[in-house]
């Protein structure tokens, strides 16, 4: 079941956000996610939310902890795709239908206590 529907703009998509991480008193903090087996780091406050992969791979170079998969503001919409090898225009439809499905998994996943933790 979709969230929201086809005519919300990111500025309903971000108070979505704003409203679930308020509602779950996760607002300002930074929450360790795990979705589809990957770990992520999600963070939203009044100006921004933001969905950072973490990379886990033990030999990574210093500068290269991980990656942006989405950032969305009132005024603002940066998505990858799901499997995270595109990246639509900036604000575009697609970018925003991205952005849309990452909080989905996003929100789904808060909803299972034992698959994030506050860090």
């Amino acid at each position: 079941m979709a969230v929201y529907g086809n005519t919300e703009g990111r500025r309903d998509l971000f108070d979505l956000v704003l409203r679930e991480f308020s509602r779950r008193d996760l607002l300002g903090q930074v929450v360790r996610v795990q979705v589809y087996g990957r770990t992520y780091s999600a963070r939203c406050d009044a100006e921004c939310f933001s969905l950072y992969r973490i990379n886990e791979r033990p030999h990574v170079p210093p500068g290269m902890p991980g990656w942006t998969v989405c950032r969305l503001a009132q005024a603002e919409c940066f998505s990858l795709d799901l499997r995270e090898e595109a990246c639509p225009e900036p604000s575009s439809p697609q970018a925003l239908e991205e952005a849309r499905a990452w909080v989905e998994r996003l929100l789904a996943a808060l909803d299972k206590p034992s698959s994030f933790s506050r860090t």
